[in-house]
């Protein structure tokens, strides 16, 4: 949930706005008051599909028919008009969790819960069946949750922008990894895919997975087209064979929802199915409940829980159906995590020695050359692998590989990426202008591809991943529109999915994750090319500004590995250590010594008890002096007295710092102790 913009309107018909909501592939949404005081979601439609007659055709048929559905387990459609200058509707506002979002935050639902969750959903395309409408995008994310049962959400809405700019490019609706077999090859789809949904839908809500496993695009694709669901997580019984028919390749083969309501009967059902929730999710609704009373959270913190924020944007979002394009079918990929594949060894699909990455992508192998990258001209980042045997140089187009020992270059990546990121498990991101590649560590085994599921995005740079490798984001770029159409974009590695979209007023130049995964740090600048002017900080439960920190002498920042919750900033040249739950200065490291060149990079120790600050660029690389803090007493250890340019990578066991020395073109090794130079990297 966010404050309104001075873009943003404050009234849409007679609806007073409280807050953005999100925004999706037919436009905006926001949380309003309605002037009997209720609360509702407004969807506000894009101005170009306002401006394309026979959207605004379908949009009013398709509102006119969501406005027939009524039930119990359907958000009815409150208010519109669809004839206004921008067309808008308005619909029940439900205090409730997401089923995605509370299966990520609790995990699976249980099995008790399961018949209660079937009968609902089928009960609801019943409702929407009968106004002669199918829902074709039914998924966790459309299904919210609430005491009275679940309630499916953005019912009819993907055919309003059948034909439109949206569907121009081979698209078709329903994302993929819920959707049936006939959605997928382009055949007509009748009530019986929305069937083969609901029975994907229930099988996420058991296990945490999709219905065919993690994976990728057409990877998920293929699966569902000749593969078999995992049905392992429900009980063996009638609810699984039910389920099992609910996922008939043919569409034939399915029952529809008043065989799946009949044969409900030979299922137990809770005894009180008011209490079907299990109690952490009920204790999410019930604080949804709460905050309904009230005005909408603002512009501060708003940690608990994950789902509860992430829910009110989910469950209220105007989507255009979750498009996707329909391409070749590879062969399979290798279910599990992207973290437990790497673990293995595996990719996406992994044979012996790595995973086929697709064509232009990573090539199969160890890093692409012994030599190093021919456009290395200077190194913007320094890290090591996990193990801290290779040590990676980052510059402006390239990524370079050395065995920091032997003082050889190992190899790079081919082709050039815009950047990367090398999580402590093991994960190394990689962004493309057209994609985020996950790889395993050492460049051989290829995990997986990230994209976008917005059709304006043009490119895909700065890649950060989490502690764990199980989320990645990235800054992504809408229309080649750098300095407006910028957002961080942060995807869940192990679905593919994205999870979050964080639209930015300017762009970022570096990104990072805290050690918990709690938090995405950013350096902040208005265009791409001009100075720091501030750091800001988000929750990456809920993509919501947690603190932002503003300079106009430029700043940077250093996470600490041990303590998740320190950051030093630097603000217009001083050194201090941040409290990042509050914001508030923890400690202030004493004065550089004067006469050198600032600070411009500030990297911890691995037990945190140490922060290096790397000196800016000199000419002369005797002038590049930097500095060492006890970060228990703000003290200076070694002031102006050690070369330590900037910018600086420690090794994970705090053996050797790696410092990049613009001034002699060459990496320096500095011992872990008394910071001497013991090897110089040309």
């Amino acid at each position: 949930m966010h404050p309104l913009t001075p873009d943003d309107p404050r009234t849409v018909g007679p609806h007073r706005l409280l807050a953005r909501l999100g925004a999706g592939g037919m436009g905006r949404v926001y949380l309003a008051r309605t002037p009997g005081g209720d609360l509702a979601a407004v969807k506000l439609v894009k101005d170009d599909l306002a401006h394309d007659p026979e959207f605004r055709a379908r949009f009013a048929r398709e509102v006119r028919a969501a406005r027939r559905v009524r039930g119990p387990f359907t958000p009815a459609v409150a208010d519109a008009d669809t004839d206004a200058g921008v067309p808008w509707m308005a619909t029940e506002y439900v205090p409730g969790p997401t089923l995605k979002e509370a299966v990520r935050g609790h995990g699976p639902l249980p099995a008790e819960s399961l018949p209660v969750l079937v009968s609902g959903l089928a009960r609801a395309l019943e409702a929407v069946h009968a106004a002669d409408l199918m829902h074709r995008d039914l998924k966790p994310g459309n299904v919210l949750l609430s005491p009275r049962g679940p309630q499916v959400i953005d019912f009819g809405l993907a055919r309003a922008v059948e034909g439109t700019v949206l569907t121009r490019t081979g698209q078709t609706f329903g994302t993929p990894a819920y959707a049936s077999p006939e959605q997928i090859t382009g055949r007509e789809t009748a009530p019986a895919s929305d069937v083969f949904s609901l029975a994907g839908t229930v099988l996420f809500a058991a296990s945490g997975e999709p219905p065919f496993g993690p994976a990728r695009g057409a990877a998920t694709l293929n699966r569902i087209l000749s593969g078999e669901p995992n049905l392992a997580a429900v009980p063996e019984g009638p609810l699984r064979d039910l389920l099992a028919r609910c996922l008939d390749k043919d569409p034939a083969g399915r029952p529809d929802v008043t065989a799946i309501l009949t044969a409900l009967a030979d299922v137990p059902m809770p005894r009180d199915t008011h209490e079907w929730l299990p109690a952490p999710v009920t204790e999410d609704v019930r604080l949804l409940q709460g905050q309904q009373a009230g005005e909408p959270a603002g512009r501060g913190r708003w940690r608990r829980p994950a789902l509860v924020a992430g829910a009110a944007a989910a469950a209220l979002a105007l989507v255009a159906g979750g498009g996707y394009a329909l391409t070749a079918l590879p062969g399979d990929g290798a279910s599990g995590t992207a973290g437990e594949r790497a673990a293995a060894g595996e990719g996406s699909g992994a044979a012996e020695g790595g995973g086929e990455a697709p064509e232009g992508g990573i090539p199969n192998g160890a890093f692409a050359s012994t030599e190093v990258d021919p456009d290395l001209r200077a190194a913007d980042e320094i890290t090591f692998s996990p193990d801290g045997e290779r040590m990676y140089a980052t510059g402006v187009g390239s990524f370079s590989v050395w065995d920091w020992r032997a003082g050889e270059t190992v190899g790079h990546l081919d082709p050039t990426p815009l950047g990367t990121d090398v999580a402590p498990g093991g994960l190394l991101a990689a962004a493309h202008e057209d994609r985020i590649e996950i790889l395993g560590d050492d460049g051989a085994t290829f995990i997986t591809t990230l994209v976008s599921d917005d059709p304006e995005v043009t490119r895909y740079h700065i890649p950060a991943l989490s502690p764990d490798g199980g989320t990645a984001a990235a800054l992504t770029t809408r229309n080649d529109d750098y300095e407006d159409g910028n957002a961080v974009t942060v995807w869940d590695v192990g679905t593919g999915e994205v999870v979050l979209d964080i639209d930015l007023a300017g762009s970022l130049r570096r990104m990072e994750y805290t050690a918990d995964g709690r938090y995405l740090v950013g350096e902040a600048v208005t265009r791409m090319d001009e100075a720091v002017l501030g750091v800001g900080v988000w929750d990456t439960d809920t993509g919501e500004w947690v603190h932002y920190f503003e300079s106009p002498g430029g700043m940077t920042f250093g996470l600490d590995p041990a303590d998740p919750s320190v950051m030093a900033l630097l603000d217009d040249g001083r050194v201090r250590l941040v409290d990042l739950e509050t914001g508030g200065t923890v400690r202030e490291m004493a004065a550089p010594a004067p006469g050198h060149r600032p600070v411009e990079s500030l990297v911890f120790s691995p037990d945190g008890t140490r922060l290096y600050g790397g000196a800016g660029f000199a000419v002369e690389p005797e002038q590049a002096y930097g500095s060492v803090w006890d970060t228990a007493t703000g003290e200076a250890v070694r002031n102006g007295d050690v070369l330590l340019p900037a910018p600086l990578g420690v090794h994970p066991g705090g053996e050797v710092v790696a410092a990049y020395d613009d001034a002699a073109g060459a990496v320096l090794i500095l011992d872990g102790d008394d910071l001497t130079i013991i090897r110089e990297m040309s």
